[in-house]
């Protein structure tokens, strides 16, 4: 079985990239059973994760239906603090975590990484 980390860097500057990321991480979720993936994440980092800070956007309210269904969605840390989105983040359930060790479990846990 298969995993698959999809990792945001896109945010509202290029919009239809983020937004084509965030959809094909929902897609593959839906169909993890028959396509024989265990697990899909969601990575939010640089512009990506500019978006928790704008609650009313559309791409912030794709991450809500993510984490809605079920998928983890995971953001940068550093960035988080940098910006003053910490809060934000947790309110919305995205997990804090360093990219470096975010990047470094994937590679160690064999998942397949897209960037949108």
């Amino acid at each position: 079985m298969g995993k698959i980390a999809i990792v945001l860097l896109s945010g509202k500057e290029n919009q239809a990239r983020a937004m084509a990321g965030l959809h094909v991480a929902k897609r593959i979720y839906d169909a993890r059973k028959e396509n024989q993936i265990d697990d899909v994440e969601v990575f939010l980092f640089t512009d990506g994760l500019r978006n928790v800070g704008e609650p009313e956007s559309e791409l912030n309210h794709l991450v809500n239906e993510l984490i809605e269904a079920g998928i983890v969605v995971g953001g940068c840390s550093n960035q988080l603090n940098s910006w003053n989105l910490a809060d934000e983040a947790k309110a919305a359930g995205v997990h804090a975590e360093f990219a470096r060790d975010a990047f470094s479990r994937y590679a160690r846990e064999g998942y397949t990484v897209m960037t949108f």
